[in-house]
């Protein structure tokens, strides 16, 4: 059973000021002249990844809300840094747009002096769409048939046994890090480029022993039997997911929970009536049943957030994970 979290938080008193707005007959300036052509979504993460699937739905909705095409362009690499990069020196005009993740936005920064952002205030924040959590599974052929086997494995042998992750530094990553800390025992992460799509079919072909990404990410190869749930790292023992053992910081004292945290951005400076007809957009798709149906497929904790709202979830993560990669 999956457990899905829906909080409007912020979302009546945004519905509440577009409809003041309507009733007044007022419109926000430049509000007719936008949007006149196509929009660019920049995904910063390979075509498949889970980033992907859920920005093309997002772009779907958000183009029939519009009335025009929504784009969508892939920029992978870099643990999703690459991409992201993009949308910074992209032109603050409403029509590039990306799709957000903790990972480059509140992790990278930490590690990467080299950026050119610093953290989402060097960002337009549209909306927060949710959080995902990691799993790990195995090849279908690996002789694991628990969590607690593949790690007493480990324990014997150091080092030796791999698991892919979709870049270095990343969600997954750090919360690897962290177990291993915690259950005292050592992995050999491996990370790959593409937003975990390639570190999926390094698990499936037998170059890696195991791979941690979002469930929705192995889902596909989970019912074909290429790969075998294990875990997921979880925030309680309610959020499950069939197959996969609920993993939780009070099984590993120590051990901090970390999550995904997705949401659209836009380069800094994109005119306030164009920030405003985005966020309504963004308001209405995540009140969208089909949309919400496909977060919930997706093991999404659907958490809704406007415009101030994300960049202060952004922020607080920057600072959360900044403390973690001093330790």
């Amino acid at each position: 059973m999956q457990t899905s979290i829906f909080n409007r938080r912020g979302f009546s008193a945004l519905a509440a000021a577009f409809a003041g707005l309507l009733a007044t007959g007022g419109t926000a300036a430049g509000q007719d002249a936008y949007p006149m052509r196509d929009i660019t979504l920049i995904v910063p993460y390979a075509p498949g990844a889970s980033g992907d699937i859920l920005a093309r739905q997002y772009a779907a909705l958000l183009s029939e809300d519009l009335g025009v095409t929504v784009v969508i362009s892939n920029s992978p690499g870099g643990s999703g840094t690459i991409g992201t990069v993009e949308v910074f020196g992209a032109d603050p005009d409403g029509y590039t747009l990306g799709y957000g993740h903790n990972s480059p936005l509140a992790i990278a920064p930490n590690n990467n002096a080299g950026l050119p952002y610093r953290s989402a205030e060097d960002f337009t924040t549209i909306g927060g769409i949710g959080h995902q959590s990691g799993t790990v599974s195995v090849s279908g052929n690996a002789p694991w048939q628990t969590f607690a086997e593949f790690v007493e494995a480990a324990k014997a042998d150091p080092g030796v046994l791999s698991i892919a992750v979709g870049g270095a530094g990343n969600v997954k990553d750090m919360q690897l890090q962290q177990f291993q800390e915690a259950a005292g025992v050592q992995f050999n992460i491996v990370p790959f480029a593409g937003g975990g799509a390639e570190a999926v079919v390094a698990a499936m072909g037998g170059i890696v022993d195991g791979v941690s990404v979002n469930a929705s990410s192995v889902r596909g190869q989970i019912a074909s039997g290429d790969l075998r749930p294990l875990a997921i790292f979880a925030n309680s023992e309610e959020e499950t997911i069939d197959g996969f053992e609920v993993i939780t910081a009070e099984d590993y004292p120590g051990m901090k929970y970390l999550q995904d945290s997705s949401g659209i951005i836009a380069p800094a400076g994109v005119p306030e009536d164009i920030v405003a007809i985005l966020e309504q957009s963004h308001a209405k798709i995540m009140q969208d049943p089909e949309f919400l149906a496909v977060l919930e497929a997706d093991s999404y904790l659907v958490d809704p957030a406007n415009s101030e709202e994300y960049r202060a979830q952004l922020m607080a993560d920057l600072d959360s994970f900044g403390e973690l990669s001093a330790n």
